[in-house]
């Protein structure tokens, strides 16, 4: 199993091209690559049929998976501005990748097991680990994760939405050779390797963990028996100045997905924005489902509890053979976020080492929490590559 990962600036395509596939030439045996991750700035959109022909040419046994973005990430840089282009090559002995595209009329007729398993080509039972790419003006992208989760309850999904387009068609989805205007493309990966995902939400807990007493829809209406601002009030009042300034600004609301587990950490909530609040009834309306039972905690989000989130999860990776990534993160992180570009991927190579790394800013990033996939916002979904246990 080997990687290797390029990235160019150039504004001119042959030239970027040769700086993208000329490096990589060098680390994966071009006949052996099996999966190439391509994305590519809006600035190539005229360019990409010569684009796709090149790279398909350069790894005509491999499958071509990539999208359109607003900013590319690889090689140890996240690059936000002007025209760029980033590489993944991937060599994988013995591992089976199955390319898919699905547009919103064919999502709908894809009902049952056996749809699902003539559109992706793999069974549940094979383990498969999905990489998908979607556009989201023509395409339910929360309908697909639901359909995705209910037939494959145990395959992780990684990737995200393409972030170069502003409205429908704008965006470019690639796939085995073609070019789509709409819907997702992806591929399904079974066989002999090993997967981490690590979905980094950026945010930490704040107070203690409650269980929703009263809720309906997306209001939670009491937590822990008491109205939801109360108890707000009562986590806020423990706090350190700096962290009752933070939760004024950035205060969200974490939802454990296994409530089955003992304890509660990071990595354990699905993050939901909150979209307003009652003081009369003291109720909160969430950007999500008030299930009532769930347990649930107050989180913050600035930079220093982005960089701290993403440490902590990637640091049990360290030690391992690590031999290729990918990071979907958000177009809201990166300088949005911090002052410097090249956070997400720098701190990848801080903790696990330099891995050979590709990926884009996203407009909603595709990851797993509690076993379950989700669309995130704010986050770096990250896949770690390692040879089977």
């Amino acid at each position: 199993m080997r990687f290797a990962a390029s990235v160019s600036t150039s504004a001119d395509v042959d030239q970027a091209l040769d700086e993208l596939i000329e490096p990589v030439d060098g680390r994966v045996t071009p006949g052996m690559v099996d999966l190439a991750t391509l994305f590519v700035t809006g600035h190539f959109e005229d360019d990409l049929p010569r684009i796709v022909d090149r790279v398909t040419g350069a790894f005509p046994h491999g499958v071509l998976l990539g999208c359109t973005a607003c900013g590319t990430i690889g090689a140890g840089r996240e690059i936000e501005d002007g025209p760029s282009m980033a590489l993944l090559a991937a060599s994988l002995p013995d591992v089976d990748v199955r390319p898919f595209h699905l547009d919103q009329e064919m999502l709908d007729q894809t009902e049952t097991v056996h749809d699902w398993e003539r559109v992706v080509a793999v069974a549940p039972s094979s383990n498969p680990l999905f990489v998908a790419l979607a556009d989201p003006f023509r395409f339910a992208v929360h309908g697909f994760l639901d359909k995705l989760n209910e037939v494959f309850p145990a395959a992780p999904l990684v990737g995200g939405v393409a972030s170069a387009g502003r409205q429908p068609k704008e965006n470019r989805l690639l796939c085995a050779g073609e070019t789509y205007r709409e819907g997702v493309v992806g591929v399904a990966l079974t066989g002999a390797f090993t997967v981490d995902t690590v979905v980094s939400q950026g945010c930490r807990p704040i107070g203690r963990p409650f269980v929703i007493t009263k809720g309906e829809r997306n209001v939670i209406q009491e937590i822990g028996g008491q109205p939801a601002l109360e108890q707000l009030h009562g986590v806020l009042v423990h706090l350190s100045k700096q962290d009752e300034a933070l939760a004024k600004q950035s205060l969200f609301v974490g939802r454990v997905i296994d409530e089955y587990k003992e304890s509660f950490d990071r990595g354990d909530f699905l993050i939901h924005n909150i979209i307003g609040v009652d003081r009369r009834s003291g109720a909160i309306a969430i950007a999500g489902h008030a299930r009532v039972g769930a347990t649930v905690q107050f989180h913050v989000r600035d930079a220093d509890s982005a960089d701290e989130d993403l440490r902590k999860l990637l640091a049990g990776y360290a030690e391992r053979d690590v031999r290729g990534a990918m990071l979907f993160g958000c177009n809201g992180r990166g300088t949005q976020m911090w002052d410097k570009p090249g956070h997400d991927i720098g701190v990848l190579g801080d903790v696990v080492g330099p891995v050979p790394t590709a990926g884009l800013f996203c407009g909603g990033e595709f990851g797993p929490v509690g076993g379950r996939n989700f669309v995130h916002g704010f986050t770096a979904s990250i896949a770690l590559f390692r040879p089977p246990v």
